[in-house]
């Protein structure tokens, strides 16, 4: 009984195994069953369009804000209580150039300047006393020029006298005595005569210093007078009337409304188009920024409104850290001279009512420049390609020998998980089908040109 399990417990194993071997012989020896081929992938209808030469001009657009050419503070140039503070002195007012804002007390500097006007008058009075004394003087310094003359010649008869005795030695020393006094007399008076030309020099520097102090109150007094420097906008006042004020107190700012300027900011690719621009006179410095014609635009609603412009300058400030953007001003000239556009950007004869009258600091704006370039330009439609610059629903590129040129037709239908070798077919015509060159790479649009 042992010995018939043990043989059971060895065969059985074996006879599976066996069996398991010819089993799998067995199907290995059946045929195949048939392949079935894949079904071709069809052909993508598609549609195209051509790509267009274009003359060698860009429009470049950009945002901006408008700012104001420039804001004067005025300040107190003298102390004083404001008396008159004028209607037009409150923010918001538009002033001219030349109108009083406010006054200041004028009443202590018209008393100063009288009395300087005195003292000058005064000091003008002494000069001519003093003229008069040296004109009297040189009278007494040519009579005693003479005396003297006199007196030494009667020294000399007497002296020529005195050895024949003709006369006594008593009276040779009284002729002597009277050339001596008259000699001393001539002494005083040139003295005299240089002293009253010192004191005239200094009475004379005395008038200039108190015609100096006069024009000094002078100008104070104009100065109790605050005017308009600039015809423009009243931005913020800053007194009241009968407030007082100490020299150097802000009163009021103003902005110039004459000019108007646009801060923007380009992208350095924009600054090289501006740079390279064909029609603009060489810069004379490297620093210098070419004057370039620019067109602002502002919208209110579904309408535009347009100024013309100058992209003048650029604040000189260099890039801006943070957006790698070079910040620049356009200058309008006459911020008042607009134009409303209608819907297809052709100004119209008359300006609608609501058309805003002048640009206005803080008006968010777009500003277009028109660029001349010597590089080949196409465009096609702007949802075949990625945007570089957009006209007229088209978008504007550079051609070159790897890219699009002239008579080439561009894919416009929407197509998803393009790939390389794909299949397609241009809608509206019977041609074979196409196999696109490569699979668009990240950035560059999704349709590819087809031959």
């Amino acid at each position: 009984m042992n010995i018939v399990r043990t043989i059971f417990s060895w065969v059985m194993p074996l006879v599976i195994l066996v069996g398991g071997v010819a089993a799998f012989m067995a199907l290995g020896s059946q045929p195949p069953p048939p392949r079935r081929e894949a079904d071709a992938n069809p052909a993508v209808m598609v549609q195209t369009l051509p790509v267009v030469r274009e003359p060698g001009q860009i429009e470049i657009d950009f945002d901006g804000v408008v700012v104001p050419l420039r804001e004067v503070t005025l300040s107190a140039e003298t102390g004083g209580r404001i008396v008159d503070l004028a209607e037009a002195c409150r923010g918001g007012k538009f002033v001219k150039k030349g109108t009083q804002l406010l006054a200041i007390d004028p009443r202590d500097y018209e008393l100063e300047v009288r009395r300087l006007e005195q003292e000058l008058k005064q000091a003008v009075l002494t000069i001519e006393e003093i003229d008069e004394e040296i004109k009297q003087n040189e009278r007494s310094v040519s009579l005693a020029e003479r005396q003297v003359a006199l007196a030494h010649r009667e020294v000399e008869r007497l002296d020529g006298l005195k050895s024949s005795r003709v006369v006594t030695e008593a009276d040779y020393e009284r002729a002597l005595r009277d050339e001596l006094t008259a000699d001393s007399n001539l002494n005083g008076l040139q003295g005299q005569r240089r002293v009253l030309a010192k004191r005239r020099i200094r009475l004379t520097e005395a008038q200039t210093l108190t015609a100096t102090m006069l024009e000094r109150a002078q100008l104070d007094l104009v100065r109790t007078r605050i005017v308009a420097p600039v015809s423009g906008m009243v931005v913020d006042s800053m007194v009241e009337e009968d407030s007082y004020v100490s020299k150097g107190t802000p009163l009021v700012t103003i902005e110039d409304t004459s000019a108007a300027e646009v801060r923007v900011s380009l992208q350095m690719d924009d600054v090289a188009r501006i740079w390279s621009d064909t029609r603009r006179t060489p810069a004379g410095s490297p620093y210098d920024f070419p004057d370039t014609p620019a067109t602002v635009v502002y919208r209110i609603g579904d309408r535009q409104y347009r100024w013309q412009g100058v992209l003048k300058r650029q604040e000189g400030k260099g890039l801006d850290e943070r957006t790698r953007t070079l910040p620049c001003r356009v200058l309008v000239a006459d911020p008042t001279a607009v134009e409303a556009l209608d819907r297809y950007g052709a100004a119209l004869p008359t300006l609608p009512a609501g058309t805003p009258l002048s640009l206005i600091r803080g008006m968010f704006v777009d500003v277009q420049v028109q660029v001349e370039t010597d590089q080949p330009l196409v465009s096609a439609p702007c949802e075949a390609l990625p945007l570089v610059q957009v006209a007229a629903g088209r978008a504007t590129f550079e051609s070159g020998p790897d890219g699009l040129r002239p008579d080439d037709r561009v894919v416009v239908s929407q197509l998803s998980n393009v790939r390389d070798g794909m299949a397609i077919t241009e809608a509206g015509e019977s041609r074979e089908p196409v196999m696109t060159a490569q699979a668009p790479e990240s950035g560059e649009a999704s349709p590819q040109p087809t031959e």
